[in-house]
């Protein structure tokens, strides 16, 4: 059985902020992710939503500005990039980087088998101190007939391949707000093939304050082309750890 100082279980930006500041001081850390490392942050929210969202954002401020040519929206170039900015769906370097800072990393669900003692991919790990940083997921509300549609999240919503005629949105909070303005600035631009033969609308809840559900996420990415640069990944060190969860783009 190992042992460590610290357990931290679930590592999105709360976790990831954990375990770096951790690892900063010198403490014996083991984190587990089911997932991946970067949370719903890194992958299905905050980067990606940004992301999309910022080609119509320069398009509106060019349109404002005299003796500026307005520029035109270009859906596949802007798709491969929110894929490299989210790493296609890889935690790959942010594992290495945990690794050679010291941490010791589980890629698997965790169980609390009894005070101080957690059980991952089938080891069982000691702590004086657990960490439980494991986030939330989006509820689906008790509507009549929505188990019967198809129905996205903000993960569906945030890697879309081909962006839909129509869409429903249910909830208005930060998520709901910020994918109405995306698919209401890129739908109005789009031709109407690019919408999916059979899927003319998607309903989206947004997450807001409902209690949490775990989903795995049903979109894939694709590589884009052509690839962009990707320089070889440095070796992390502590105290950039401790600030991984203010990222703004992929670490490498």
């Amino acid at each position: 059985m190992d042992r460590f100082d610290v357990i931290v279980i679930g590592m999105g930006p709360g976790g990831e902020a954990a375990a770096g500041r951790l690892l900063e001081a010198g403490r014996r850390v083991a984190v587990v992710e089911r997932e991946l490392i970067g949370g719903e942050c890194a992958y299905w929210a905050c980067i990606p939503s940004k992301t999309l969202l910022r080609g119509p954002e320069a398009r509106a401020e060019a349109s404002r500005a005299a003796g500026v040519a307005t520029p035109a929206l270009e859906w596949a170039g802007l798709r491969d990039y929110r894929d490299y900015m989210v790493r296609h769906l890889d935690d790959t370097a942010q594992v290495t980087g945990y690794e050679q800072a010291g941490a010791t990393v589980i890629k698997a669900p965790a169980r609390i088998t009894r005070p101080g003692q957690v059980e991952a991919a089938g080891q069982l790990l000691q702590a004086d101190h657990i960490v439980i940083a494991t986030g939330s997921q989006p509820r689906r509300p008790a509507i009549d007939g929505l188990d019967d549609a198809e129905v996205w999240t903000n993960r569906e919503a945030t890697t879309v391949r081909d962006i839909p005629g129509r869409v429903l949105l249910i909830g208005g909070s930060a998520v709901g707000a910020e994918l109405g303005q995306f698919y209401a600035r890129w739908a109005r631009r789009l031709p109407s093939s690019s919408a999916p033969a059979g899927s003319s609308t998607a309903r989206i809840p947004a997450s807001g304050s409902w209690p949490p559900r775990r989903s795995r996420p049903t979109a894939s990415l694709s590589a884009p082309g052509p690839p962009l640069p990707a320089p070889a990944a440095p070796a992390l060190s502590r105290s950039s750890l401790s600030t991984m969860a203010a990222r703004r783009r992929p670490t490498w």
